[in-house]
């Protein structure tokens, strides 16, 4: 067979060639570019994930809106106030409760809850928590797991412990020092000028009222304090704090056997507190939720 005369064949150079060529490669071009013309209109558009949401909504929750009105009235049930004293933080916490509400209203549709309670927010909310909380209920923990739980809250299954004490605050280490000296020593605390904070004149009160008034700091030196004691001189921001004690009656513990049916409610509710912020966390994850940039 006698092969194709080469010179039969066309050029790369050929301008019959080139053309067809060059069409094909504009029309490539023509589509790509037409391509990310219509994706960036695509992701920008109102209402996809990137775009903005609408001046009378605060936030918007799978596409249902959370309008600012109402965000408004939320402010105003929440911290008693308009919504201009409101401060920023408090402004997001009353969102996060009703984005929150929104999210578990919409699990509640999704799962089949009666639809008759749809427009019942709070009954859908109670009912999507219920529902996440029924195998921890249904489920008994171990003896020894409530036993741990006990021995690891103390406080919680206890008498209420109360005491009586003093604070002064004095201005310098060297006077404090000598403050303390003396009050050791048993001079009045009257005959020394000392002066009070105020913050537990009142005579006995409980541990919990004390860790208030005290702060964490220094109700966590006074619960260890004698009756009769004075502290060594505490500095703090305004001076330096000295505590004397009157009277302490710590927190009587409450023995297990009788504690047992509280110590099992705290242990399922603890479960049921946990799997429901799981299932929060699960929620929001999976949600397209915007929010409006003041909120934010």
């Amino acid at each position: 067979m006698t092969p194709a005369d080469p010179a039969a064949r066309p050029s790369l150079w050929d301008p019959a060639a080139v053309v067809p060529r060059r069409s094909l490669i504009l029309y490539a071009i023509s589509a790509v570019l037409g391509l990310i013309i219509a994706g960036y209109g695509l992701f920008t558009a109102q209402g996809t994930r990137v775009g903005g949401i609408a001046p009378e909504n605060a936030a918007t929750v799978n596409g249902a809106p959370i309008l600012r009105a109402d965000l408004i009235q939320q402010v105003g049930s929440l911290y008693s106030i308009s919504f201009a004293q409101a401060s920023a933080a408090q402004r997001r916490k009353a969102l996060d409760d009703m984005i929150r509400e929104e999210l578990h209203v919409q699990r509640g549709i999704e799962v089949g809850l009666p639809a008759d309670d749809i427009d019942v927010r709070a009954a859908l909310v109670g009912a999507t928590d219920a529902q996440v909380a029924q195998d921890t209920l249904t489920e008994q923990p171990s003896a020894a797991e409530l036993r741990a739980w006990y021995v690891a809250h103390p406080d919680t299954y206890a008498a209420e412990g109360t005491m009586t004490l003093h604070e002064w605050i004095v201005p310098g280490a060297a006077d404090a020092a000598r403050a303390v000296a003396a009050l050791r020593a048993g001079t009045p605390a009257a005959t020394l000028g000392l002066k009070t904070s105020g913050r537990v004149d009142d005579g006995e009160e409980y541990y919990f009222a004390a860790r208030i008034h005290l702060g964490p700091a220094l109700f966590a030196i006074a619960r260890r304090m004698r009756a009769g004691e004075v502290s060594e001189p505490i500095h703090a921001a305004d001076g330096f704090h000295i505590l004397a004690m009157v009277a302490n009656a710590p927190p009587v513990p409450t023995p297990f056997a009788v504690a047992r049916d509280q110590v099992l409610r705290d242990v399922q509710a603890d479960k049921i507190a946990r799997l429901q912020g799981a299932n929060d966390r699960f929620l929001y994850k999976r949600a397209d939720i915007k929010i409006a940039p003041d909120l934010r």
